[in-house]
């Protein structure tokens, strides 16, 4: 037998070992990271399609396929998060949807907020709005039925009394470019959009003459009942300098585009969706700072441990110098491989004592038998059984004549070689004179 198999051999038991703690170990690791995932985004007209787009286009680089879920808005984005089949596992939510949607048992997070989402209510001038509640017994568009558009327009027309008794508004559940052309042709008073500033549609309706957008002079008193609306300015000539639009300065109510994650998303993808955002969205716009957003502020749900590690700490270490799918199998093996050190540790450190001891053992056994032929010489009975131990000396010369050991056990298997042969001398020597006794 080699050295190589006799030290295997005398450790078997660590492999044993090895083998139990990884299959333990792995009950606690975490699945792989899919390959692809959906995301519900909004109309295709709107600027939630527009990132989804852009962030398919950047998970593509990393491995991953994007599929997206074209939506009304915010309030079906939250439906299908949390629906029981989870179509979707990440989704584009404004602020402030989660003081009005009731998310059931499904878990809901935050990764990260976007951009200002401003709520601009552009009415004609001919009306004379100063305040809201002016849009009594008019007829105003909302947004589509499950927009965050609708959500918003119709707790600001709550607010003032616009949904119920005789001077209640008239809704008309159309957003975007459809409520725009109802403005247009006349066909409605007024109309909520939540687009960014850099909107040429709203810039367009704001250019036509005859109509206008609203300055919302009691923001902070909105605020003070919405607190997931923010304040921003529209300074003046903010939307056309040209043009001077607008030709003094005003102030708007803004929600916060934000992405939401139910519990099917794997925590895995948190940093490689905040990264091809930061690429996205980092540079802002008219209302947002450079480097404003992404950012881990105004996200209505808790945020990911995950992403709240991110804003504290940057993206994660390995995930700065590895590709995301080696520093993803990195990150999960580490479950495995701390605790594999602390126990393959001393674990090494007995298989040296274990395999001497192997070895000492193998050699105690030899001596043993030779022990046994000698006290049977020594005693005279052996001529019962001459050739039976002949023949076990024999076979036990022909194991040594293949048997390794180490160099430090060297000494000990030459000294039982030369017991081996003196023993051996002295069976042939009862052989020779055993027929002399017969004569």
């Amino acid at each position: 037998m080699t050295l190589s198999k006799t030290f295997l051999k005398a450790n078997l038991w660590v492999f044993a070992a090895v083998a139990v703690l990884v299959f333990v170990l792995f009950q606690f690791v975490d699945p792989a990271p899919p390959k692809r995932i959906s995301i519900a985004s909004g109309s295709e007209t709107g600027r939630y399609y527009e990132l989804a787009q852009r962030l398919k286009e950047e998970l593509r680089q990393e491995g991953v396929e994007l599929n997206i879920v074209k939506t009304a808005g915010s309030q079906e984005n939250l439906e299908l998060l949390t629906a029981a089949d989870r179509p979707v596992s990440i989704a584009f939510v404004q602020s402030g949807m989660e003081e009005i949607f009731e998310a059931g048992e499904a878990q809901l997070h935050g990764l990260t907020s976007l951009y200002y989402e401003p709520i601009w209510l552009i009415y004609r001038k001919s009306l004379e709005v100063e305040f809201v509640s002016d849009l009594r017994n008019r007829r105003v568009a909302v947004g589509e039925r499950g927009s965050g558009t609708k959500a918003v327009a119709e707790f600001l027309l709550n607010e003032n009394g616009l949904l119920s008794g005789d001077g209640k508004a008239e809704l008309v559940e159309v957003g975007g470019e459809a409520a725009a052309s109802l403005l247009e042709s006349g066909e409605i008073d007024a109309g909520f959009f939540m687009v960014s500033a850099e909107s040429d549609m709203i810039r367009r309706l704001i250019g036509i003459e005859g109509f206008d957008f609203l300055s919302m002079r009691r923001h902070e008193a909105y605020r003070a009942r919405y607190r997931s609306l923010s304040s921003v300015a529209i300074t003046e000539g903010l939307l056309d300098l040209k043009e001077n639009l607008p030709p003094e300065d005003r102030v708007v109510l803004a929600a916060v585009a934000t992405l939401v994650v139910n519990d099917s998303f794997h925590p895995s993808l948190t940093p490689i969706v905040l990264e091809a955002m930061r690429r996205v969205v980092s540079e802002g716009g008219v209302l947002e700072q450079r480097d404003e957003f992404p950012s881990g502020e105004n996200v209505g749900y808790p945020l990911t441990k995950e992403a709240d590690h991110y804003f504290e700490y940057g993206p994660p270490f390995l995930l700065r110098f590895m590709p995301f799918w080696a520093a993803s199998l990195v990150d999960r093996l580490v479950i495995l491989v701390i605790p594999l050190l602390v126990i393959l540790i001393p674990m090494a450190k007995l298989a040296g004592p274990v395999y001497r001891w192997r070895i000492r053992y193998r050699i105690y056994k030899w001596y043993k038998f030779l022990r046994e032929t000698d006290q049977k010489i020594v005693g005279g009975t052996i001529q019962e059984d001459l050739d039976a131990e002949r023949e076990r000396l024999e076979k036990l010369e022909d194991e040594l004549a293949s048997v390794e050991v180490p160099l430090s056990y060297s000494d000990e298997l030459y000294h039982l070689r030369q017991h081996v042969e003196y023993v051996s001398r002295r069976l042939n020597a009862i052989e020779s004179a055993r027929p002399k006794a017969e004569e």
